[in-house]
């Protein structure tokens, strides 16, 4: 008799221990895919979690002012490897009469100082520091980009103060006296149409001789294209590459789990003389979430390597305790001629013709399974990104 029937004959006549062979297949090859599955969603959760949490450096110019951080280095440090974004920022200070401001120790003086704001020139708002920690959310509008010109981000408090609204236009001009403004520049007026307007979600503590000007909800933040111009007002002497971030460059990296080894390979340009800048690393976010991030991955890996261990071992111990059940059959066999390896072969064909059927059963199974875990990964993990977010 073929082999093949054997074994079809053999799986046909004893139903109770193919059922129960089917069901057990089913269940461990469930299970296992549902191991990968739960190792494959905490392993993609884990990489979005690590773009989404994100890492920057700063780069600033260092106290003997050789080197600056201007735009020629600005285009040197957007083309590194590694890098996925840049935000180069600039601080200035501008008049803005009539503009009402949160108050703080200048309420009621009538000084300059009273209506001095501080206005932050970005290459890109969102990638402002204030932003990416959520330290500030914007709730109306749009952020800036480095393609605008004229445009700014007011605070909400500040937009009530003003009853302002976004397309409205906030007019400041350049006076002498006010941060180093040079007489010759008086006259100079910029009108910012509102692009956005932001609310503080974070609180910062306030003395009584805090001015105006450093209350977060007083900060506008402005297009890097009008602070470049009244930069040229300012400082007439400068060339165009010669435009200084005065508050330095930030570089987003790929990964902030490769911090260190980013600065280290930034060090070793030389376009820059390192020596004379300033870089800080800010990953501080990555490493109050590296721990749960690290745990998701080790337990995902844990579970799939026991459920895979178990799951072959319990089915080579059944078909171990099978077959020597059979051990008279087999005996049979080979007193009428079948060699061991068709033997071996009808067995391993047993299996199969349950195996096959056992396999489709536990794709329909594992598909329900996989789906819950996939949700269960991510719910846990959604915290996770939500409180490092918080603590930045």
């Amino acid at each position: 008799m073929p082999t093949t029937k054997r074994a079809w004959l053999y799986v046909k006549r004893n139903r109770k221990r193919t059922a129960l062979l089917f069901v057990l297949l089913t269940v461990l090859l469930a299970v296992s895919l549902a191991g990968l599955a739960l190792h494959a969603a905490s392993t993609e959760a884990v990489r979005l979690l690590r773009e989404s949490i994100g890492g920057y450096c700063t780069i600033h110019t260092g106290a003997d002012g050789r080197e600056k951080t201007d735009e020629a280095l600005l285009a040197q440090l957007k083309t590194l490897d590694h890098i996925r974004g840049y935000n180069g920022v600039d601080t200035y200070y501008l008049y803005a009469e009539g503009l009402a401001l949160v108050p703080a120790c200048w309420h009621g003086s009538g000084t300059v100082d009273e209506f001095t704001p501080r206005l932050i020139g970005c290459t890109d708002s969102s990638l402002h520091e204030r932003f990416v920690s959520s330290s500030f959310q914007l709730v109306e509008g749009s952020p800036i980009g480095p393609d605008d010109h004229g445009k700014a981000l007011i605070s909400k408090d500040v937009a009530a103060l003003n009853g302002l609204t976004v397309g409205d236009t906030v007019r400041a001009d350049a006076r002498p006296g006010v941060h180093d403004w040079p007489d010759g520049t008086a006259g100079v007026q910029v009108e910012y149409e509102i692009a956005g307007i932001y609310a503080v979600t974070r609180s910062e503590p306030v003395q009584p001789a805090t001015p105006e000007r450093d209350l977060q909800e007083n900060i506008i933040f402005t297009d890097i294209q009008t602070a470049k111009e009244l930069a040229a007002v300012k400082f007439p002497q400068r060339a165009a590459g010669e435009y200084v971030y005065s508050s330095g460059i930030m570089l987003f990296v790929d990964d902030p789990a490769k911090m260190e080894e980013t600065v280290a390979y930034l060090r070793q340009q030389s376009f820059a003389d390192w020596d004379s800048l300033l870089v800080f690393e800010n990953s501080a976010t990555y490493q109050q979430a590296a721990a749960p991030i690290r745990k998701a991955s080790a337990i995902s890996l844990f579970l799939l390597v026991v459920i895979l261990a178990v799951s072959v071992v319990i089915l080579s111990l059944t078909l171990l305790l099978w077959t020597r059940e059979r051990v008279t059959e087999i005996g049979i066999l080979i007193a009428i001629g079948v060699p061991s390896k068709g033997i071996f072969l009808q067995m391993l064909l047993e299996t199969g013709l349950t195996a096959i059927p056992a396999f489709a059963a536990s794709l329909l199974l594992g598909a329900v399974l996989c789906g819950g875990i996939g949700g269960a990964v991510g719910g846990a993990l959604g915290p996770v990104r939500l409180g490092a977010a918080q603590a930045a």
